[in-house]
């Protein structure tokens, strides 16, 4: 879709962080906006940010694990936009704990918001994005969606179903005229871990990853504009930071191996941690 000018571009998980981004960034190629997430205050801001587009924009307040919800919406969007050309799922969670450490619960919520709430999106919203002769579907997948990582058993294997969703949807729905990309971001300057933190407890080493992705994470902008770029060129998958390629070339090439690192890491803080509880 290389003309965005005049397209209306539906961003979940708009309230903050990577969807804000996208939505100031689409905003300023010339789309009209539907900003849709659980946190309102978050959407008003990213709204008022927004205030000086040229294009529509319209708030709607969405868990998107909500089944029944994310049926109503795309009706809801058409009706206030006239149509829908582009859809992020964006919106994302994430848990830092072992598997062992993890509740099902905590599986049910996180799966809830990352995939099942990128299958409701996908979905609901095709028919309204094959009515306009073309679109456009964007998914937020991560780094760890081809390389997992300790602590990040239910985050990893959400976005690496995510990826392959969205591989297969691009296949499917090349020949309506349906582009669809995965993003894969490496470290990003957004508030997703001091999120679990609020609601799981503020653990040294989910401080520890916090203040590193604060030091060495790009900014949800640099994203942004990454992935207007990945638009225009239909391009498969976007890779976006050095870290994210740096990771994904070494799993290329080293399979099995790049595992090492990981495993002998979180052995060693295992036993660390095994040695401080120790009477």
């Amino acid at each position: 879709m290389k003309n965005l000018k005049g397209k209306v571009a539906v961003i979940t998980g708009a309230g903050s962080g990577i969807g804000r981004a996208l939505a100031q960034a689409f905003a300023a190629e010339g789309c009209s906006v539907a900003l849709c997430d659980i946190n309102e205050p978050g959407l008003l801001e990213t709204q008022q940010l927004l205030a000086s587009a040229a294009g529509r924009c319209s708030v709607h307040i969405v868990n998107v694990a909500d089944r029944a919800r994310m049926a109503s919406l795309p009706a809801e969007i058409e009706q206030v936009h006239g149509a829908i050309h582009l859809l992020f799922n964006n919106a994302g969670i994430t848990v830092n704990r072992s598997f062992e450490g993890h509740t099902l619960a905590d599986f049910d919520v996180l799966l809830g918001v990352n995939l099942w709430g990128v299958i409701y999106g996908c979905h609901f919203f095709l028919p309204y994005l094959k009515k306009q002769g073309e679109g456009h579907i964007i998914n937020t997948s991560s780094m760890a969606g081809f390389l997992a990582f300790p602590n990040q058993s239910s985050y990893s294997a959400s976005k690496a179903a995510v990826k392959s969703l969205s591989e297969a949807l691009r296949v499917e729905l090349a020949c309506h005229n349906i582009g669809v990309t995965s993003i894969h971001p490496g470290a990003i300057r957004t508030n997703i871990l001091n999120a679990a933190m609020a609601k799981s407890g503020a653990d040294e080493e989910t401080r520890k990853m916090a203040a590193l992705v604060d030091r060495f994470g790009r900014s949800p902008d640099a994203l942004a504009r990454t992935v207007v770029k990945a638009v225009k060129a239909n391009r498969m998958r976007q890779l976006i930071g050095p870290d994210a390629y740096l990771l994904e070339l070494l799993k290329r090439l080293f399979p099995v191996w790049i595992h090492k690192p990981f495993e002998i890491a979180f052995t060693r803080a295992n036993r660390q941690q095994q040695s401080r509880a120790a009477p």
